[in-house]
């Protein structure tokens, strides 16, 4: 498996280490939440430092953006607190700059290098590209998960343009929010933990948590006594299936060490 099932981790324990992409400049470091050996793509927790700076071009791959603290600005748009970016493969970002310390996940859909430029590549797909998306401007909406058990909602960040790709949301969920079943996705599933914390057969996930699932990665009830806020990314649509029934006597996760 190319990309190693991760169940869980807490990001404040991985290594930082130099983060290096082709063609642009050093001055941040990055802690590597999952990779894969095979296309180089990776979820990364990346900080650049205050005055880093690069100039406009475009990458070779997809690439994700979700600003955690901090304050990044690509062209006149500003990227702050929770806001989202999806920079397609070719096209052209204007002059990229942090005048502060500045945190965010890095989703490259392969190993990623960045070509200096000012037009896009041939073929690239702009109209695809959202520049500066910030989650407080987005409604809540229902769920999308067919039997996804109620008292969760979610922002839509991104969905894939075809059935069967990916998608990018955030996820709330209810105090005393509770999933029942295990359950499988026949598709990759990861998180990132952003506020409060959920309790599964794995443990306890707080804030700067993360899994990464392959599909068919069958996985245990799940519970939240304060509720919780978390970045995801899936399929689409994310489709879920019940592993098993528990019986009625079956210990919910707050229950889990009696």
């Amino acid at each position: 498996m190319p990309r190693k099932h991760v169940e869980f981790i807490q990001s404040a324990d991985v290594p930082q280490k130099p983060w290096v992409v082709d063609g642009l400049l050093e001055g941040a470091q990055t802690r590597i939440l999952s990779f894969d050996t095979e296309n180089g793509s990776s979820t990364e927790l990346v900080e650049w430092m205050q005055h880093w700076k690069s100039d406009s071009g475009y990458f070779n791959c997809d690439v994700e953006i979700f600003v955690l603290s901090g304050q990044m600005q690509i062209g006149q748009l500003r990227l702050g607190h929770y806001t989202y970016a999806f920079i397609p493969e070719g096209v052209c970002i204007e002059t990229w700059s942090v005048s502060e310390n500045t945190t965010a996940l890095w989703m490259p859909e392969r190993h990623p290098i960045f070509t200096k430029s000012l037009n896009d590549a041939p073929g690239a797909k702009r109209e695809l590209y959202i520049p500066s998306l910030s989650s407080q401007l987005i409604p809540w909406s229902t769920t999308l998960t067919p039997g996804f058990p109620t008292g969760a909602m979610r922002k839509t960040l991104r969905k894939g343009q075809v059935e069967g790709g990916k998608s990018t949301w955030l996820l709330g969920c209810l105090p005393q929010f509770v999933e029942p079943h295990a359950e499988y996705h026949p598709n990759t599933e990861e998180q990132f933990i952003l506020q409060g914390g959920i309790t599964t057969h794995a443990g306890h996930m707080t804030p700067g948590c993360y899994f990464w699932r392959p599909p068919l990665i069958s996985h245990a009830p799940a519970y939240t006594e304060t509720g919780y806020f978390g970045f995801v990314r899936g399929g689409n649509p994310h489709l879920s299936y019940h592993a098993w029934e528990p019986p009625l006597d079956t210990y919910y996760p707050w229950d889990w060490n009696k």
